[in-house]
């Protein structure tokens, strides 16, 4: 069972016949998985990581032979009733199909129209695939995989699980557990799993020390999840960091005065009033890696804080308001911006 836990069983990964991820064939039933894992194995047992989604159908089986019980009711009765999660669980039930966010196909091309796509009965892979939630459950599930929260498992069973099985370069540097993701966000050690299903992609990530959770759910495939729920850390991280001194000695003008989502030709910036401090940022990536530090002049000025840069470095902010105090436009680097929606009624976008 740990072979099959860490990836480590050597058993092919999708079966002989994995067109039902392409929704070209039904997920395969108990005598189908059965016979797809009687197969020859690909490698020895812990020979290498080799992820599998047959292994982990077959842990779900072990669970109903052990427990006497169907995979559904177990996960009900030890899992997320324990925790009062309602809209967490495998396999949809047919009554509740209408509130299943519509999957979307991958663009091949940027012209592409995304596909809608059907829902898929996941049958015997359920214990690998067959989830269906909510982000908010989803993260009280995480939250609960916390050192000291005792209502699922011991902290020794979660320490069991978050330590590294297996180190893996690609496509990025990361470890591997039992059954869980682990990397390194900033100075946190963090664990989760991302998840991939037709027409679906997400990421969940725990802080287990912190009890910090974080989980997006995508309904198109192609999805940047991973990189969202990542940044998502990162950008708490930095809403937890202290003024500088600068802001802190600012005049007590309103952050909200200046905060908003800002446009022009080249694209987006966010002013953003971050944990008590205001700063800008572009909305793609790492948000450390644009974030600037911004400090109240007056009503009108803000300034940016000293740093090496490509773009319009130390060049401070000048607003433009409106009779009412509305922002109308700013001026940085000689550059202007609008707020958005003025942007777009503009150039007629809408």
């Amino acid at each position: 069972m740990r072979e099959l836990l860490g990836h480590q069983s050597g058993i092919n990964r999708d079966g002989a016949d994995s067109d039902y991820w392409q929704q070209l064939a039904a997920f395969p039933d108990r005598e189908t998985l059965l016979d797809f894992c009687r197969a020859e194995a690909v490698y020895g047992p812990n020979e290498h990581f080799k992820y599998s989604n047959m292994g982990y159908g077959l842990l779900g089986l072990i669970v109903e032979a052990a427990s006497g019980r169907s995979y559904p009711d177990y996960v009900a009765e030890h899992l997320t009733g324990p925790l009062g999660l309602e809209n967490l669980g495998p396999e949809l039930p047919a009554e509740r199909e209408n509130e299943l966010a519509t999957g979307h196909s991958a663009r091949l091309a940027a012209r592409d129209e995304r596909r809608p796509l059907p829902s898929s009965d996941t049958r015997a892979l359920a214990a690998a695939t067959g989830f269906y939630g909510t982000a908010e459950d989803l993260t009280r599930f995480w939250a609960a995989h916390a050192y000291g929260e005792g209502t699922l498992l011991s902290d020794a069973s979660k320490r069991l699980m978050g330590r590294e099985e297996t180190r893996l370069t690609k496509p990025s540097p990361r470890g591997y557990g039992l059954g869980l993701i682990l990397t390194e966000v900033g100075g946190r050690t963090l664990v989760g799993h991302s998840g991939g299903f037709p027409g679906h992609i997400t990421q969940s990530w725990l802080d287990p020390r912190t009890g910090l959770a974080v989980s997006v759910l995508s309904n198109a495939l192609g999805a940047p999840s991973t990189e969202w729920a990542t940044n998502l850390v990162r950008l708490i991280d930095l809403a937890q960091r202290a003024p500088t001194k600068a802001q802190a000695d600012a005049p007590g003008v309103a952050l909200d005065r200046f905060t908003g989502r800002y446009a022009g030709l080249w694209g987006l910036t966010d002013l953003v009033d971050l944990g008590g401090r205001l700063v800008s940022l572009y909305p793609s990536g790492d948000p450390e890696a644009t974030l600037s530090e911004l400090t109240v002049l007056d009503d009108l000025t803000l300034a940016t804080s000293p740093e090496a840069g490509f773009g319009s470095v130390g060049e401070p902010f000048h607003f433009q308001r409106g009779e009412n105090g509305r922002v109308q436009s700013y001026r940085q680097g000689g550059g202007r911006a609008w707020p958005l929606a003025d942007y777009r009624a503009l150039h007629g976008l809408d």
